[in-house]
């Protein structure tokens, strides 16, 4: 007969007490219909650690951050269940590309992560976790806690008991991909700096996924777009300004297969931006990394990233970033 351990650890300050769910040793999962009710002993469920705990590799536990928790991870298991909780967890891939099978929330994905991809779990999301047996899985757990999130939603002038955050899976985001990994490299250096630049990284990581990724209850019922369509619309505009092509947002409404009208208005109700505004800041995003990463001329930058001129980029770029893209270039 099969019996669960109960677990029980000591939470950081800043963490609030998580729900508690009933969990079962290893056993298969299914996707399939719903999910089997089980009986056990509750086991009080935090982060990826609780499940797999010989698969952590380094913690901030004892670092001191207030707002963040962060565990690196070599899955030791192929088969997981995390519980849903109360706190907003983003899982970055590291390592080799790895196939995937995984139920978040409602929806299933069967999908290859590679390196870099991003999945981001809601607060109250579980999330099913199954992989090859012997693949190494190498891979960044990050934990928001949902009081941080509504303070810094309140900074930004979002209403926080009117949005949420749509879960993502295998997503590609560059700003997102370089908080996180700037956050993995201090959480290898401990010291007091470290500590307020980590927290600092927190509210930034907050901000991007609270601009990109959250939407609006409200304005969602009364005609936003389902998180699906949305995470579609979305993907679609980055795949197209990834390979430097236009984006037609008439291209973008047929995609997720609504009016052109419809489209625009449900995109800005579920975002709190237009597609256009969208757009350019994702264009403004992908400027930033070229004039970081390469010595192309700011005109051909411009061309790339799809501004019919230099001016009209050195204007939209001033008025996002408030400086222009030769000041930004030398200040690096």
């Amino acid at each position: 007969m099969r019996s669960v351990t109960n677990v029980q650890i000591q939470q950081p300050a800043y963490f609030i007490p998580t729900i508690t769910r009933s969990v079962t040793p290893k056993r298969p999962l299914s996707f399939a219909g719903p999910r089997a009710v089980t009986t056990s002993r509750p086991v009080v469920v935090t982060d990826i650690s609780m499940i797999d705990p010989e698969g952590v590799m380094t913690s901030s536990e004892s670092q001191g951050w207030q707002n963040l928790r962060a565990l690196e991870m070599h899955y030791s298991k192929s088969e997981w269940t995390m519980p849903a909780n109360e706190n907003l967890c983003i899982i970055v891939q590291l390592g080799s590309p790895v196939d995937v099978s995984a139920r978040l929330g409602d929806e299933t994905y069967q999908q290859r992560l590679s390196p870099g991809d991003i999945i981001i779990v809601p607060a109250g999301r579980q999330l099913d976790w199954s992989q090859p047996e012997n693949v190494e899985s190498h891979a960044l757990h990050l934990y928001l806690h949902p009081n941080f999130l509504r303070e810094t939603a309140e900074s930004i002038d979002f209403n926080p008991s009117q949005i949420l955050i749509a879960p993502q899976f295998g997503i590609q985001d560059e700003h997102l991909h370089h908080i996180t990994l700037s956050l993995f490299e201090e959480m290898k250096e401990a010291s007091v700096i470290g500590r307020i630049y980590a927290d600092s990284l927190a509210k930034v990581l907050a901000m991007q996924l609270i601009r990109r990724y959250s939407y609006l209850k409200e304005l969602h019922n009364r005609g936003g777009m389902a998180p699906r369509k949305l995470r579609r619309a979305i993907d679609f505009i980055n795949e197209n300004l990834d390979q430097e092509q236009t984006v037609a947002l008439a291209a973008v409404a047929h995609a997720v297969q609504m009016s052109y009208f419809h489209f625009s208005r449900s995109f800005k109700q579920s975002t709190g931006v237009s597609p256009n505004v969208y757009m350019t800041e994702q264009r403004i995003d992908r400027a930033k990394k070229l004039l970081t990463e390469t010595e192309l001329p700011i005109a051909e930058i411009a061309l790339r990233t799809g501004f019919a001129s230099q001016s009209h980029f050195t204007t939209t770029f001033r008025k996002l970033v408030w400086t222009t893209p030769k000041a930004f270039r030398e200040g690096l």
